[in-house]
This record gives structure tokens, sequence and C-alpha cells, in this order.
């Protein structure tokens, strides 16, 4: 008998949930929850409720948690008794990698340790492996690659939003685990420097106190991802460069980014022009980047 026949629930259904009948997804891609956001999630929730209901299957007779784990959790906090969730069915691991690529939430290194585990249970090639998860062949060999670091590295690099895939790549192209472990520490140490450590999404820019706004705080997410990105998109470019820029190539990059400020200052505008905003604890201010193309020595 399948186990949709042994369950009682229909797929695409949305159901009430008892919290205590669910279980974590034993093949669940993140491995750490950040205990902060946690709370600033179960504060959100208590304020405006339940705005995305979690994703649930069943397996061996029992409920498995597939999207939303961290709203279970919030859930708990509050001492609420059940969840609003809807049922879907497909094997464990490829449901909870798929939910993950499409809130695209994952760190590099719990990315890649879930398509490699994603691979060994289908026993598929590379190609095969690169159609499913919607990657080309070559990035999927990267991310392969990373998901091949050693165990403390990777125990490390989960916790790391930073850590991004371009910079764990170079960790795993070198030559032996002493080099690599050598490589990881200098760009943790990079990372630690204060203007290179974002700020926490679940903070008001005024002060500690924790927000309970979950789409200023995604879109805050997302800010804080593109703004990493790239800096590690513009080192790589550094990186491969083996000429001088000619002046053409320069202006072009010059512009690019001057566009791209002028788009952030007309969303800047949108809010209160009066606001002064004080940029030494969120981030790096990556529109520099035009000054260092400018410059006769870049």
């Amino acid at each position: 008998m399948s186990e949709s026949q042994n369950c009682e629930f229909e797929i695409g259904k949305v159901y009430s949930i008892d919290l205590s009948k669910l279980m974590p997804n034993p093949a669940q891609p993140r491995k750490y929850f950040d205990e902060e956001e946690i709370k600033a999630l179960a504060t959100d929730i208590d304020a405006n409720g339940l705005l995305q209901n979690i994703t649930f299957t069943c397996h061996e007779g029992k409920l498995i948690i597939i999207s939303g784990e961290r709203r279970v959790r919030a859930h708990k906090q509050l001492k609420k008794e059940t969840i609003e969730g809807k049922y879907i069915e497909g094997d464990l691991l490829t449901l909870a990698l798929m939910e993950n690529i499409l809130r695209s939430d994952l760190t590099a290194i719990e990315f890649a340790e879930s398509v490699a585990a994603l691979q060994k249970q289908k026993s598929c090639l590379n190609d095969e492996i690169a159609e499913i998860i919607g990657k080309k062949k070559s990035t999927t060999s990267e991310i392969l690659k990373i998901a091949s670091l050693p165990e403390e590295i990777r125990n490390d690099a989960r916790t790391k939003p930073l850590m991004t895939r371009e910079r764990l790549l170079k960790v795993a192209r070198r030559r032996n685990a002493d080099a690599q472990k050598k490589m990881y520490d200098k760009l943790c140490h990079m990372l630690e420097k204060p203007e290179n450590t974002p700020r926490k999404s679940s903070e008001k820019s005024h002060g500690n106190k924790k927000s309970g706004n979950r789409f200023v705080n995604a879109q805050i997410r997302i800010i804080e991802g593109m703004t990493a990105e790239l800096n590690a998109s513009h080192e790589k470019m550094l990186s491969k460069i083996k000429a001088e820029l000619t002046d053409e190539e320069k202006q072009d990059l010059i512009a690019a980014f001057k566009n791209m400020q002028a788009a952030i200052r007309s969303m800047c505008d949108k809010y209160n022009p009066s606001i002064t905003v004080e940029n030494t604890d969120k981030g790096p201010v990556y529109m520099n980047l035009a000054d260092v193309l400018s410059d006769p020595n870049f």
C-alpha cells in the first residue's frame, strides 16, 4: 500500500495541524536556525498572524515538515497548539531541497550539501543533477566541489551567510586540507572586519529593538544579500583580469555603477529624504567601486 493510501490528507489541501504531531525533516538542508530570528518571527506572528502556510507530508506514518520549520518553532514559542499547513507528496530530500531552492535562503554550504545528498540519493551524473536544480553543469560542478570541503570548514561556514559560493570556491580549489583551512581562516578574518558585518535584519536601524514587519525584513535580507554578491562578483572579476582595463571598459563599468546608484537614490527618496542614515554598522558601501575604477592605478 502506498504512502498516500496510508495517509488521511489530500494533496494541495490546507489543514490545521497539531504542532505536537509535526516532526522535523531528517533530510532538511538547513542545519542552523538563528534563535534571535525565531524570536522576531514569533513576535511578528503574534502581531500579524501566520501569513504563509507551512508544507508537510506523510512519511512512515509520521507528519514531516517540508518547509516552515522556523514558523513551527515560532508557534511553539507562542504556546500555540496548531498551525496551518498544506499537504504535499514526494521523497523527503527532494521536497525539502526544491522548497529551499525556491525560497533561496540556504547558505552556500547548506545548498551544496543538499545537492550532493540529492545526487547520491538519485545516483545521477552532474549533468542530470544540474537539470534537476536548474543550474549549468559547470555551476553544479562548483557546488559539488564545495560540498567536499572538510567537515570542520562546512560546519563553520553554514552559520556565515556572507561566506558565498565564490569565496568557498577559493577555499575548495586549494590543493589540500591544510591549504584550504588557511584560506578559509583568511576569508573569515576579512569578513569579521566591522565594515563587512551585516546588520541583523531583525533589528531596526534606530536601535536594538526587534521589529515585527516581515516584509521589510525580507527586503532588507534581499538587499544585504545583493550587496554581498556584488562585492564577491567584483572581487571575482578583478581576480580573473590579467591585463589592464581599457578606458572604454572602465567607462562602461562606471556607467553601470552610476545607473545603479541613481536607482538606489530614487528608491531612498521615496521614504523621508530628511533622514540621515549612518553607514558604519550596515556593511560595506559598494558605490565606492566606481571610485576604484576611476583610480589611475586600477
